[in-house]
């Protein structure tokens, strides 16, 4: 009797990590694997940009401003009307000698293409960013943007392609691609 009460005690302790296992990988399974979100990508030709005091110079004295996108982060969540998609942009900023002031406005846009020509295809977003007295390069962070996509099923989020980047005059956007080549 005692070894048959110890043979029960045993495969116990040894079923028990296995059973318990195994309701782990059933309740993985169970579990919705959240979708994806759509593609988001930093236009190369809007990723830098440099401003330039009104005016025609345009060496490094007149300089007001230079800037890039240097990451991103997002998130989206699901519900019955579509995806709600949200973004939050770094920026890595340099004062130029031009600047009249430490404070000076970064405006950068968020468009998904796929809504062009409608004007909900693009937003554009302005922030202050204050430079301390003595700093002329940083790194900042805007606030949150939300966009609301009408995906109807969730496979079709690679439809959305978002693009993010600053806003620029045609002249600055012909600067940019011209400093890349």
């Amino acid at each position: 009797m005692n070894t048959l009460r110890i043979a029960r005690l045993l495969f116990l302790v040894l079923a028990a990590p296995l059973a318990l296992s195994g309701c782990d990988s059933l309740a993985r399974l169970q579990k919705k694997t959240p979708p994806p979100c759509p593609p988001v990508y930093i236009m190369s030709d809007a990723a830098k940009i440099t401003k330039y005091r009104s005016g025609g110079g345009r060496d490094l004295t007149d300089v007001e401003m230079e800037g890039e996108v240097v990451a991103f982060k997002g998130d989206c969540v699901y519900d019955e009307k579509g995806g709600e998609v949200t973004l939050q942009l770094a920026f890595e900023l340099r004062h130029g000698p031009a600047a009249t002031g430490r404070t000076l406005d970064v405006t950068y846009f968020v468009a998904v293409p796929k809504f062009y020509p409608a004007p909900e295809a693009k937003g554009v977003f302005t922030f202050p960013v204050t430079f301390p007295d003595t700093v002329d390069r940083i790194r900042v962070t805007d606030e949150e943007v939300t966009l609301r996509l009408p995906v109807r099923t969730k496979e079709l989020i690679d439809n959305y392609e978002i693009y993010l980047g600053f806003q620029m005059s045609p002249e600055e956007l012909e600067m940019s691609r011209r400093a890349k080549h």
